[in-house]
């Protein structure tokens, strides 16, 4: 099981690398929007439309990853205070009801992905699927790395440090 969460790490590497450039690729975009309408009057109508693309995927991308890494916001004060195995049974029903919602959302996005196929962005006139993408794509994420946490819970000793 520690080879599963060695790759599924390396893919969160991957894609935390995807996330910086999404973002990086993002920011010239806004730059070059501010400079070209303030400076040369020249609105650029595909701009905004692409960097709001964008970080609807590294918004789903980083829930992805810090799920994995346990950094998604949660109340740990039941948890905390009692014992290993009851904490263990805790933190596996939480991520298990989670995997259920975004199985939920996996298969809602699925839908919501078919239903705008047909229609086109304003400015870059893509398919409005490519933009839903990102909502059945950022649930295969999380459920992974769901699975993950829960595994990691198993096979790694709380305080050893999974690299």
């Amino acid at each position: 099981m520690r080879v599963v969460l060695r790759y599924i790490d390396i893919f969160n590497k991957y894609l935390t690398i995807i996330m910086g450039l999404f973002l990086g690729i993002m920011s010239v975009v806004i730059f070059f929007q501010v400079f070209s309408r303030f400076f040369l009057g020249l609105p650029l109508p595909w701009s905004e439309e692409l960097a709001r693309f964008l970080m609807i995927y590294t918004v789903f991308f980083g829930a992805a990853v810090a799920l994995r890494h346990q950094k998604l916001i949660a109340i740990e004060v039941i948890a905390e205070s009692v014992s290993k195995n009851t904490r263990r049974l805790i933190k596996t029903v939480a991520n298990g009801i989670g995997i259920v919602f975004f199985i939920i959302v996996l298969i809602k996005g699925l839908e919501v992905m078919e239903r705008v196929h047909n229609q086109v962005s304003a400015a870059m006139q893509l398919p409005m699927s490519v933009a839903y993408a990102a909502i059945p794509i950022g649930a295969v994420l999380l459920i992974i790395n769901g699975i993950a946490v829960i595994i990691e819970l198993y096979t790694v000793e709380e305080g050893e440090a999974e690299s």
